[in-house]
């Protein structure tokens, strides 16, 4: 039995418990007395501790951006093998190949996209903003009066 298919059993075994049983598959859980609320709510948080025993907890970014503390970063940009990017620089276009081992610069392999822009420009830079895979932050907001 797959581990899928093991919290799969698990949940649907939670749907039919009565609350009594609920109530001591919650103490075996977490070694203390039930909380007086609802047994939906008792199969909810009993399903989520299954849940987080086969494939682990969320990520604390995940955690506090649920609790309303943080908002997500932006998901990286995955480049795929055979990928171009160009940038115009002082007038001048560049043109860098995405490999499977780096980036390809005039060519020369580079080990990141922030090796060819200092490579480009001479002074350092972020390969991704200077190719334009990051948005930059918007400009504060200006409250009307």
């Amino acid at each position: 039995m797959t581990k899928s298919e093991k919290v799969e059993q698990q949940l649907a075994e939670l749907v039919e418990m009565p609350a009594a049983r609920l109530r001591q598959r919650w103490k075996a859980e977490f070694g203390g007395a039930a909380p007086v609320v609802s047994s939906n709510l008792l199969r909810l948080a009993l399903g989520h501790a299954a849940q987080e025993k086969a494939w682990g907890k969320l990520p604390a970014v995940q955690t506090k951006f649920l609790e309303g503390g943080a908002a997500l970063p932006e998901p990286s940009i995955q480049l795929k093998s055979g990928t171009r990017l160009v940038r115009e620089w002082n007038g001048r276009a560049y043109c860098v190949l995405v490999r499977d081992e780096g980036f390809e610069f005039d060519g020369k392999i580079y080990p990141t996209l922030s090796a060819v822009a200092v490579r480009i420009t001479g002074a350092h830079w972020s390969g991704p903003r200077f190719f334009g895979l990051r948005r930059r932050s918007p400009p504060p907001r200006k409250e009307v009066e």
